[in-house]
């Protein structure tokens, strides 16, 4: 039997194991996918155990996708640019590292929903990620929300480079560019936390509102699958979508990557949601 797995720390919160397991399952795969809740200084030895495991492939949580990058043979031209893996094939012997979790997002919003105008509010590592892939499908311009922090002009610099010159960092304090900004959005992203664990939101309700009607509104919180900022846009009567699609989406292509096997992202939509 082949081990794949998840380093992460925390990782007792992932749906991942349930989500690939049902997919081994389903196509008789001799493999097994396991969690590996790893404290941050154990990094190095970890990798050590499961290369001598001869483990076929490992996604990588938070706190590790840059660090696990000193441990890996090749990244693939995007994990390059981002400078993030989630995603770790071993192929004989040689540790492979991409990226799935940008690919993920898009590709779990309907083609036929505009998204040529963007905007997202955070600029972590999920954000990044949705930043570095939005150009391949179709976004034409997308402003990057952020309150201000040390380091603001290597952040702008960041987001027009992983954006491929179609992004720009603006102040969230900033009202009158956020105005403009929501005004002409076809999709709004949260790729923050807030929200997750309360009732906050970055956005008032009257913010929400000055989206068109056309706008769709992410939330990538899976967690709180219905939080205050979903909730707002419902009653503007706006679209909306949680994080679950982007978690089946990422999911799905990690698989793909592993098993060079179509995953069936239906099927692995309805193992996390029934849990």
């Amino acid at each position: 039997m082949t081990i794949y797995g998840l380093i992460a720390h925390p990782a007792g919160h992932s749906q991942s194991p349930a989500m690939q397991n049902k997919m081994i399952s389903k196509y008789g795969i001799d493999a097994y996918y396991h969690m590996f809740d790893v404290q941050p200084d154990n990094l190095a030895s970890t990798i050590s155990g499961l290369k001598l495991l001869n483990v076929g492939g490992f996604n990588v949580s938070t706190p590790f996708k840059s660090d696990i990058i000193a441990y890996l043979d090749e990244l693939t031209p995007l994990a390059q640019r981002l400078q993030a893996v989630n995603t770790v094939k071993n192929l004989n012997g040689r540790l492979i590292g991409t990226n799935t979790d940008g690919d993920g997002f898009w590709q779990s919003i309907n083609p036929n929903q505009p998204h040529e105008n963007v905007v997202i509010l955070g600029t972590g590592g999920a954000a990044r990620a949705v930043i570095a892939t939005a150009k391949q499908y179709g976004v034409r311009h997308l402003t990057a929300f952020n309150r201000p922090h040390v380091g603001w002009s290597q952040r702008e610099t960041a987001i027009a480079y992983l954006s491929q010159g179609i992004g720009e960092l603006a102040d969230l304090s900033d009202n009158r560019a956020l105005t403009d900004a929501l005004g002409k959005a076809d999709l709004l992203i949260n790729a923050t936390t807030v929200g997750m664990n309360d009732a906050r939101t970055l956005l008032t309700d009257h913010q929400v509102g000055l989206l068109p009607q056309h706008a769709m509104v992410v939330d990538m919180i899976y967690r709180n699958q219905q939080t205050s900022l979903l909730k707002s846009a419902s009653k503007n009567q706006l679209l909306t979508q949680n994080g679950l699609s982007m978690l089946v989406g990422q999911g799905a292509l990690s698989f793909e990557f592993w098993f060079n096997r179509h995953a069936d992202r239906q099927l692995m939509g309805q193992t996390i949601k029934g849990k």
